[in-house]
């Protein structure tokens, strides 16, 4: 997915962006109401050694599967660990609803937490890369 952003500061080969959320990628998904990216900062990688500047508009590239992959660690996989740990502690270990359902919060902790080590060893590898710098500057 190619996405538009506002450079706000340039550190190294770090962009830092503020992102409108409206090209053409953003108005037609879904997820345009409550997407995170829309009004909030986040870091681009310019791998390509753009000369960028403070207000310099930038196309970026977010690979559409990172992005799914992305939406899976954060939602499902923490809910798939809390199943696995629920049903192990009801069915195999015959424990009751409660005790069942704690294991469950257990195991949607662990969820985040294995989610978090992703991200902190992962970071590089999943952020998005700066691919063009458009003529026009932001206002």
């Amino acid at each position: 997915m190619i996405e538009q952003g506002k450079i706000i500061k340039v550190q190294n080969d770090t962009v830092t962006l503020s992102c409108s959320g409206l090209s053409g990628g953003c108005k037609s998904c879904k997820a345009n109401s409550f997407c995170s990216a829309n009004g909030h900062d986040f870091d681009a990688l310019n791998e390509d050694n753009l000369d960028l500047k403070s207000g310099d508009v930038v196309e970026i590239y977010l690979p559409t599967g990172r992005t799914v992959f992305s939406g899976f660690m954060v939602l499902i996989f923490p809910l798939l660990t809390f199943i696995l740990l629920f049903a192990t502690g009801s069915v195999i270990f015959k424990l009751t609803d409660g005790w069942s359902t704690l294991l469950g919060l257990g195991g949607l902790g662990i969820g985040f937490g294995i989610t978090a080590l992703y991200n902190r060893f992962y970071k590089r590898i999943n952020t998005p890369r700066v691919v063009k710098k458009l003529d026009k500057e932001a206002d």
